[in-house]
């Protein structure tokens, strides 16, 4: 799930959820997870890594990030 993390940040703050800090609904919660999902499923597994990379998760190189363990 954090392979768009990032993505999905950018890309949330101007989607039709703008909640100024309110707490979403469990429907809004499952809509949003589906969104994310269904972007994850079409990425290529090097988008996928990018992704990962641009989270702070991996570095370049395929090693984990000290904060996850590497």
């Amino acid at each position: 799930m954090n392979l768009c993390l990032t993505k999905m940040k950018s890309e949330t703050r101007s989607a039709e959820l703008k909640t100024n800090g309110a707490v979403l609904t469990r429907s809004e919660l499952l809509a949003t997870h589906e969104r994310a999902l269904k972007k994850t499923e079409k990425m290529t597994a090097k988008e996928g890594f990018a992704s990962l990379v641009r989270a702070g998760i991996y570095t370049p190189d395929g090693k984990l990030t000290p904060r996850y363990g590497g």
